[in-house]
């Protein structure tokens, strides 16, 4: 299954964007990307939770054109439960 992501909801946090959802992705596959409006990305987080143990955080990046940032998820692993938070401007 390559990267997709599900349930995104999109809110305001002050005068901040938010966007959150879940993820899931397969081992080997190429990054995953979400793109977000405005230009400033203050917080990227994806994490993994499929096991009981603690929940592992995934390296991300951020390229912005224009008035739209891309988030890109480095991910080595399958994934079945993965949840991500991204707050932006």
């Amino acid at each position: 299954m390559p990267f997709a992501t599900s349930n995104v909801q999109r809110s305001l946090f002050g005068n901040l964007n938010v966007t959150r959802g879940d993820w899931t992705g397969s081992s080997g596959d190429a990054p995953g990307e979400i793109s977000v409006s405005g230009g400033r990305v203050y917080l990227a987080e994806f994490s993994i939770q499929d096991t009981d143990s603690p929940t592992a955080k995934v390296s991300t990046s951020v390229s912005v054109s224009g008035f739209v940032a891309t988030v890109s998820a480095y991910y080595h692993e399958a994934v079945t439960t993965g949840r991500f938070l991204i707050i932006h401007a």
